[in-house]
C-alpha cells in the first residue's frame, strides 16, 4: 500500500470517528485525550523552541498527525452542521430569522464556501438551546470554530453541581437549566 494511500484511509477514518462523536455532541479528541483543535501563539511556539522542541512537520504517521486530526476534524465538523436552510427548517423559522441572529452573534456560525454553517451543539429538541444567545455573545469573535466546539462539549470543572458528579459542558450545563451566568463568565474568559 503507497504512503498516499495510508493517508487517505486514516483520514476518512478519523473524519468518520469525528463525524460521529459530533452528531452525538461528543467532545473531538486527539490520540492523548487532549482537544484536537488546540492551536499555538506565537508565545507558546517560543516556549517550544526554548526546550527544545520543535513545530516541524509530524512524522510518527498520518493517523497520529494533529495537522492531519484537525482538518478531519474541522471537515467533520462542517459536514455535521446545519446550512442556514436546514437551520431554519430545524427551528421552524424562516431562514432570514437565522441570518439575522448570525448577525447579532447569537447563533454561532462558520463561513464556508460563500455560506454559513451551524454547528449542531447549539441546537437540542427543534429548538435553541438555553441560553445560547448570551453565551455566544461573550465568546471572543475570532476563535477557531473547532475550538469553539470543543469547548462547548467538554466537561468544565468549573461547571460542577456538587463534587461527587463529573463536571458538565457547556452544553449539558444549559440543558439541564443552570446558571447562564456561569457559561457566560467561563466564555468572556475563553482564550
Amino acid at each position: 500500500m503507497s504512503n498516499g494511500a495510508v493517508i487517505d484511509e486514516d483520514a476518512a477514518r478519523l473524519y468518520e470517528e469525528a463525524r460521529r462523536h459530533l452528531l452525538k455532541n461528543e467532545p473531538l479528541r486527539g490520540e492523548s485525550g487532549e482537544s484536537a483543535a488546540r492551536t499555538l501563539s506565537a508565545g507558546e511556539l517560543d516556549a517550544l523552541k526554548a526546550v527544545g522542541l520543535t513545530s516541524a512537520p509530524f512524522s510518527e504517521g498520518s493517523a497520529r498527525d494533529p495537522l492531519t486530526r484537525s482538518i478531519t476534524d474541522y471537515m467533520a465538523l462542517l459536514e455535521t452542521s446545519y446550512s442556514t436552510s436546514e437551520a431554519a427548517s430545524y427551528l421552524k423559522v424562516d431562514a432570514s430569522r437565522v441570518r439575522q441572529r448570525l448577525r447579532e452573534h447569537s447563533l454561532f456560525g462558520i463561513d464556508y464556501d460563500g455560506e454559513k454553517r451551524l454547528p449542531r451543539f447549539q441546537f437540542e429538541r427543534k429548538q435553541v438551546l438555553p441560553g445560547i444567545r448570551e453565551v455566544i455573545a461573550a465568546l471572543p469573535a475570532d476563535l477557531n470554530p473547532l475550538d469553539v466546539a470543543e469547548w462547548f462539549l467538554s466537561s468544565n470543572p468549573d461547571l460542577e453541581i456538587n463534587a461527587q458528579e463529573m463536571p458538565l459542558s457547556p452544553r449539558e450545563w444549559l440543558l439541564k437549566g443552570h446558571a447562564v451566568e456561569a457559561v457566560v463568565k467561563l466564555a468572556q474568559g475563553f482564550e
